[in-house]
């Protein structure tokens, strides 16, 4: 499956359960990205997009 990151970059998942686990174990880091966002804000907002596939496939 597909998702895209903050910055709009496709990103592919091969273990939804894996994704979902590194997204909040990244969910707080404050180091800044090259585009100006933390690395953070970026695992929350792919951590959304994986949560709800999740979702949708239960």
């Amino acid at each position: 499956m597909k998702i895209k990151d903050i910055t709009g970059k496709e990103v592919i998942v091969t273990d939804l359960k894996k994704a979902i686990r590194q997204c909040k174990d990244c969910a707080d880091s404050p180091y800044r990205m090259e585009s100006g966002h933390t690395v953070g804000e970026n695992h929350r907002y792919m951590l959304k997009q994986l949560e709800e596939i999740k979702a949708k496939n239960q």
